[in-house]
């Protein structure tokens, strides 16, 4: 059986990249090395890789496309497979755009694992690399009796993940609202903080017993206790997050006319 075995690589620093990768064979099925990861999601399927990769496969036509963040041009290409040899593939990811030379760095702020994940401590460490992320940050949650596997993380920085040019941490996302973009305090992330802030969430998003108190700005004061960053990030409805903001409570209010006011 051949094999597809593909190295990818900085177009200018020729440096190992990691990225997300597509094969298709000549029946247009994904095709991916056995312990592959993939991402999860909507959007086409993906598996992760962490530069170099090898997948069994059958003769003729296949696509391969490799991305990786948003700053890098996608490579494609159409390659034929023989039936009795490999084939080796040299992808150059090509930067279309440098804006950490220009003093902005890419990072993602709001990251859940849900219950269904099974390897989180594998997929966060792709996520940030694979998505070119010089800060992420995944949180704790509470919805019900749901087991967020991202619960799973102490509040902080994530030593094991961060390194010389990847910042990950652990924060908390602290809630109220009633149905899903439906009338409720609002959403607040807390990051930056060193302890826990309670409780994570209050009313019907515990139980039906649960109080509708404390407000969220409580949760904010706690976080500013800590030297914490509070980012109101939707889910207000008008309710609360006027009187925040104008009380100093928040550092950066997340706006989308859909989720907030």
């Amino acid at each position: 059986m051949p094999k597809i075995i593909g190295e990818i690589r900085d177009g200018i620093t020729g440096a190992i990249l990691q990225a997300r990768v597509q094969v298709l064979d000549p029946s247009g099925e994904n095709i991916a090395p056995a312990d592959a990861m993939w991402k999860v999601g909507p959007g086409e399927p993906f598996f992760y890789s962490d530069g170099q990769f090898s997948l069994d496969t059958k003769r003729g036509y296949h696509r391969v496309l490799v991305e990786r963040g948003t700053e890098f041009t996608p490579w494609q290409a159409t390659i034929e497979v023989g039936g009795s040899w490999d084939f080796s593939l040299d992808i150059q990811l090509e930067r279309w755009s440098d804006l950490p030379n220009r003093g902005w760095h890419p990072g993602n702020t709001h990251i859940h694992y849900d219950e269904k994940e099974s390897d989180p401590d594998r997929r966060l460490a792709y996520d940030s690399r694979v998505e070119d992320l010089r800060m992420t940050a995944v949180s704790i949650l509470k919805r019900w009796d749901l087991d967020y596997a991202t619960n799973k993380y102490p509040p902080g920085m994530l030593t094991e993940y961060t390194d010389t040019h990847h910042y990950v941490q652990s924060g908390e996302e602290t809630r109220h609202n009633h149905d899903p973009f439906k009338i409720g305090y609002g959403h607040v992330m807390l990051l930056n903080i060193h302890n826990q802030v309670e409780p994570i969430s209050r009313g019907l998003l515990v139980d039906q017993f649960d109080p509708d108190y404390p407000p969220l700005s409580h949760a904010c004061d706690q976080a500013n206790d800590q030297g914490g960053l509070v980012i109101w990030c939707h889910n207000g409805q008008g309710m609360e997050a006027p009187v925040a903001a104008a009380l100093g409570k928040i550092s950066i209010s997340w706006r989308r006319d859909q989720r907030n006011t």
